[in-house]
């Protein structure tokens, strides 16, 4: 094989022409398009249309008998390994031995102390300390706390000894009867005011105590102190009556008490201990009190002991855990050589095909050619102008160049969702020693590639349509920010759409599989899953993925906006590396009028002119014609995103999408290698704006 090494220098031109033939779509074939028919179609330019177009990379021959699909053979899908290598640069080389030096140093750093937590019981140090410590000073606090409480009960039962009959004297109804009857009795003297000895006094027994009194009137004066025995003695009965009727004493029996006029009075009283029941009501309250304070305060302390202890101890083992992994993860730096790092990585993109949409996610290819654009609707590359305003309250005429899909129709078009797109592909994190020497004839490295470093996936995805696309490149207007002025600008409208209504499916629905992505990683088989790491190093066949197996997104619709004419996405540099920056909204009204959206409801003003772009609608609609009388196709000019999965709708008078949660609602499904499916549901993230976005490469 020939090889030509050589340093070309060209003009920054013939540059920008080059990417934008780049950007040119593959065609098995071109319509022809008349002159009246572009003349019609807005824009002008290049126009493009691919009729029965498919393809499919497959691993070189010298000698070829044609597409293995076209063969009949059994998996075709197993010579699917032409490949796509990308080679992440990754490192900064002249800092790789301190870098190597940290990654070592830290990872063999977290396992020590890791392993040192396990070994010496770190984890569970604490809760052991804090229970031994909390235990034994609990059971001492309570005992000290708890200690004075039954003389403390013993007080409060005296004191209530006192204070209830008190209680019944001052506010009872019936003892305070009593007493005036009694009082009175006293001071009318127990002879009945006859003059005589005490012999002859005719004393009423009631079950209290037998008092003999003289009359009062009979001690004008008060030198003889009659009125105020009469007081003594009349109270003395009465605390007695108390305790008859209502105290200690109302279990005795005492025919003098229930003989007597005055009980008879009160027509069938039954006496009960009602102040004995409340003394013992009221000292149990208490004690239950006096314990539960004594307790809470005893666990509260013993808590705040038990932690110190703990927190102590756990501090001390850890201090001694950090100090030992230290000086092994030193040690292990030291010793270990930056070759053994996988710092680097590999991936290889095989068998990208381009076919037909079909009703199976189980098949990468179709092996039918699909045809994409028409003369009244092509594919175009074309020049314009628009005027905006940028960075500056100032509007100018920025002149662009841009790559668009065919127009997507307001009312959707069935046929429009008929690409099928497959991949799959291998990602290796390689040793940083490993060879980079390339085969010259595959062009697949010698060697280097684990397959126990190696992630393998499958992509599959049904009925795409990228109608609706597009890509423009210009200058960018000037800035105060040097980054942003007079540079690279672009926007892009990326549209991957599926079904065009999507509220009606349904988990029941037969045709799941003609609108959706799979994403997939087993092998059919062991023996289906390839020879060696990857077929670009040894030259073996494809893996055949299983039939079922992995995440399936059913009737996902994706309609990504990338910067705008008024907010563009910029490419920069800075020394080796590269800036991809959606640029900040600046605050002025008449650039972020623009941009921002008016949900309606209260939410924003008619001034705000943005809009998402989803599966009905993205932005201003278009008149794609000049004879059309009416706008018959979705715009170009939204400014925020949307990604919506599965069963979704559209809110009546909105533009706003929902999630649909019905019982037959489907979106999100999971399915293993049995064919066990778990369904999630249908999702949906709408109306999203990228204030500003900075993505900055490292290393290079």
């Amino acid at each position: 094989m020939t090889q030509i090494k050589a340093i070309l220098k060209f003009r920054k031109s013939y540059l920008a022409m080059t990417i934008g033939f780049s950007l040119l779509p593959s065609a098995h074939a071109m319509q022809e398009l008349s002159d009246s028919s572009l003349s019609d179609t807005t824009g002008e330019g290049v126009a493009l249309v691919l009729d029965d177009f498919k393809m499919v990379f497959q691993g070189p021959k010298d000698l070829s008998d044609g597409s293995s699909y076209a063969r009949g053979i059994q998996n075709p899908g197993q010579a699917d390994t032409g490949f796509i290598r990308i080679i992440p640069t990754g490192e900064n080389y002249n800092q790789l031995g301190q870098r190597a030096y940290d990654k070592i140093y830290k990872t063999s750093y977290d396992s020590n102390v890791l392993q040192g937590k396990i070994d010496r019981g770190y984890n569970t140090l604490y809760t052991s300390t804090y229970n031994s410590t909390y235990d034994t000073n609990y059971r001492s606090l309570y005992s000290t706390y708890t200690q004075p409480i039954p003389d403390k009960l013993t007080a409060e039962r005296t004191k209530l000894q006192s204070e209830i009959p008190d209680r019944y004297f001052n506010s009872d109804t019936i003892i305070q009867r009593y007493f005036n009857e009694r009082h009175n009795y006293y001071r009318a003297g127990t002879n009945g005011g006859f003059l005589g000895g005490d012999d002859d006094a005719k004393v009423i027994n009631d079950g209290t105590t037998i008092y003999k009194t003289r009359p009062v009137s009979e001690d004008p004066t008060g030198v003889l102190k009659y009125a105020a025995k009469a007081l003594e003695y009349a109270t003395t009965n009465t605390y007695e009556m108390i305790q008859l009727l209502y105290g200690g004493r109302a279990g005795e029996a005492n025919t003098n008490l229930t003989n007597s006029t005055f009980y008879k009075s009160l027509n069938s009283f039954t006496r009960n201990n009602t102040i004995g029941a409340e003394i013992t009501t009221l000292v149990q309250r208490l004690s239950d009190a006096s314990y539960a304070a004594a307790t809470i305060r005893a666990k509260f302390e013993a808590g705040q002991l038990a932690e110190a202890e703990a927190k102590r101890l756990t501090e001390e083992l850890y201090t001694s855990i950090l100090r030992d992994a230290r000086t092994a993860a030193l040690l292990e730096a030291k010793n270990t050589p930056v070759s053994s790092l996988r710092t680097k990585a590999d991936v290889f993109i095989y068998g990208l095909a381009l076919s037909k949409s079909d009703g199976s996610l189980s098949t990468r290819y179709s092996n039918q050619g699909f045809s994409w654009g028409s003369a009244d609707n092509p594919w175009l590359f074309r020049a314009g102008t628009e005027n905006v305003k940028q960075f500056k309250d100032a509007a100018k005429d920025v002149g662009y160049i841009a790559l668009e899909a065919p127009l997507s129709p307001i009312a959707g078009v069935e046929s429009d969702n008929n690409i099928k797109l497959g991949f799959w592909s291998d990602i290796f994190a390689r040793a940083l020693d490993s060879s980079n020497l390339v085969d010259p004839i595959t062009g697949g490295p010698t060697s280097g590639l684990d397959t126990d470093y190696r992630l393998r996936t499958q992509f599959v995805a049904n009925g795409l349509s990228f109608n609706g696309s597009q890509v423009r490149l210009f200058q960018t207007l000037e800035s105060d920010n040097k980054d942003y002025s007079q540079t690279l600008g672009m926007t892009s409208i990326i549209r991957l759409n599926t079904n065009d209504r999507p509220e009606t499916l349904s988990s029941s629905d037969a045709n799941l599989n003609s609108k959706g992505i799979r994403l997939s990683t087993a092998a059919k088989t062991n023996a289906l899953d390839g020879d060696g790491p990857t077929p670009a190093l040894n030259g073996s066949v494809a893996p055949i993925f299983h039939d079922s197996e992995g995440l399936y997104l059913y009737s996902p619709n994706i309609n990504l906006v990338l910067g705008n004419m008024y907010q563009p996405f910029v490419v920069g540099s800075e020394g080796n590396n590269i800036i991809l920056e959606v640029t900040r909204i600046p605050k002025i009204p008449a650039i972020y009028n623009q941009i921002y959206q008016n949900y309606g409801g209260g939410l924003g003003t008619t001034d705000l002119k943005g809009s998402t772009c989803n599966v009905y609608s993205c932005g201003t609609p278009i008149k794609n014609n000049a004879a059309d009388t009416s706008a018959l196709y979705q715009g170009r000019n939204a400014t925020h995103s949307s990604i919506s999965i599965g069963t979704t709708e559209r809110v009546p008078g909105t533009n706003m999408l929902r999630a649909k949660d019905g019982v037959n609602s489907t979106g999100i499904v999971f399915k293993n290698t049995d064919g066990v499916s778990k369904n999630f549901g249908s999702a949906v993230i709408d109306g999203v704006l990228i204030q500003h976005l900075k993505i900055k490469t490292t290393g290079l």
